[in-house]
């Protein structure tokens, strides 16, 4: 048996040698090379925080209400700073919720979500809250999704092909427009002075634009009437 191996060997060694005189090349087979690629996909914008509260209170009826905040993961001095403002906004109605639950009366915040849209490079994160009044408020954070840069209002509105001052004049119309058809018929008390500080430069200038679904620029406006609470966010679609 070890004569057997020995000849094998020969053999496979004149197989060889044989190759190499004739002038060739030997053969050599070597593994691919294993090549390790961050994730070119990675999620721009995740959660952040989430919470889910469920209670009964004192009169025997049951309720239940879900916190959830974003994190902009864009690698950037203002998505960092973003960050950080959505945490020191947001943090005390997650801890109030707790505290209203354990006491199992009504939560002040009746939700708090939020929507991501991303169009081309723009990334719009808008941020909804609901109070159990029913009033609603929001933030909205437009980024350069390559650059990581936070981008003004004007930016946004070029980024949609329209200028600011087209933008301004679009949305004071939409605005009226809305307001007229809620209070005309009703005519609340202060009518025409709420409509004024409505559509005065100063509440135009609060406006926050972002591109929603489909790209379709949107704008978030103060309405001050003198019912409820006094003053309501609407959205209003420009384009």
């Amino acid at each position: 048996m070890k004569r057997i191996g020995i000849i094998a060997l020969i053999a496979a060694l004149c197989v060889v040698f044989s190759a190499c005189g004739d002038g060739e090349e030997p053969v050599t087979t070597t593994a691919p090379e294993v090549v390790i690629q961050a994730a070119k996909n990675k999620n721009k914008v995740s959660v952040m925080r989430e919470e889910s509260f469920e209670y009964t209170d004192n009169n025997g009826n049951s309720y239940s209400a879900s916190y959830r905040i974003p994190s902009i993961n864009l690698d950037s001095e203002d998505a960092e700073d973003a960050n950080a403002e959505i945490t020191e906004k947001y943090t005390p109605d997650f801890e109030k919720a707790e505290q209203e639950s354990a006491s199992r009366i009504g939560l002040t915040c009746d939700s708090l979500d939020y929507e991501r849209f991303e169009n081309g490079d723009v990334l719009s994160v808008v941020i909804r809250r609901v109070y159990y009044s029913h009033a609603v408020d929001y933030s909205v954070y437009n980024f350069n999704s390559k650059t990581g840069a936070l981008l003004k209002n004007s930016d946004v509105a070029k980024a949609a092909k329209l200028s600011s001052d087209e933008v301004n004049e679009t949305i004071k119309k939409e605005l009226e427009k809305d307001y007229v058809s809620k209070y005309k018929n009703s005519k609340p008390e202060k009518y025409d002075e709420n409509l004024e500080k409505t559509l005065s430069e100063e509440n135009l200038g609060k406006t926050m634009l972002y591109l929603g679904k489909d790209g379709r620029l949107t704008a978030i406006c103060k309405e001050y009437a003198s019912v409820g609470a006094g003053e309501f966010s609407v959205v209003l679609t420009i384009k």
